[in-house]
């Protein structure tokens, strides 16, 4: 499957990101992420910044839908409380800041192996998102919100997050809207919901406003 994405350039004037530099991909038909077919998981691989390695994979399950870090990448989950060790995706309101220091007491950032906190290419391992029961389903996400991501590139680690919607009432589904991620490494970010794509204008970025373009991802379910 490609996925065809508009990137978003959009320059951040504030007192605590200035000059930081934010690439948000806005997908043009929101993507559904699903299994009711194949056995086992189904993972759908996303490039975040576009140098050509796999930093996360969604997962879909019969009953269940999962974000997947890959090598030694984060996410932030709600922590799940002892004997239990790991716990479920956080959902992060559009307005929150996501950086090392930024998360609510009850959350943290972690690898999808909990224990040994790096994902190798065959480890069968993610962190759910949504779970569905015969007797109902278990998740954090109510309503269309961010998912807060942590990864590691050559100039160092990088924030950003994926715009998701949950439909856990139908099937362990969820709808990929976009992600964004900050180019300035260690710089916090701030949870957005991706726009439209009709209401993408593109202007000049040297005016102080965005720059649009488009460009081929790739991923395969």
């Amino acid at each position: 499957m490609k996925i065809l994405s508009i990137i978003f350039v959009g320059l951040i004037a504030t007192a605590s990101l200035s000059h930081a530099v934010v690439i948000v991909h806005v997908l043009p038909e929101p993507l559904d992420i699903f299994n009711n077919e194949t056995p086992g998981f189904v993972f759908t691989p996303f490039d975040v910044d576009g140098n050509g390695a796999t930093d996360f994979s969604f997962a879909a399950f019969r009953t269940e839908a999962a974000l997947r870090t890959e090598r030694a990448n984060r996410l932030v989950i709600i922590v799940d409380p002892p004997p239990n060790l790991g716990g479920p995706v956080a959902s992060l309101g559009f307005g929150n800041v996501i950086s090392h220091s930024s998360l609510a007491q009850n959350s943290r950032w972690t690898s999808s192996d909990i224990i040994g906190r790096y994902i190798s290419p065959d480890e069968l391992v993610a962190s759910s998102i949504i779970q569905v029961f015969f007797s109902g389903h278990n998740t954090q996400f109510t309503e269309r919100s961010a998912i807060g991501i942590e990864f590691e590139a050559e100039d160092g680690i990088h924030y950003g997050y994926f715009d998701i919607s949950p439909a856990p009432y139908i099937a362990p589904r969820i709808t990929l809207h976009g992600w964004a991620w900050m180019t300035v490494p260690g710089r916090a970010i701030l949870a957005g919901r991706v726009p439209e794509p009709s209401t993408m204008i593109p202007v000049s970025v040297s005016t102080g406003a965005i720059l649009l373009r488009r460009r081929r991802k790739c991923g395969r379910l």
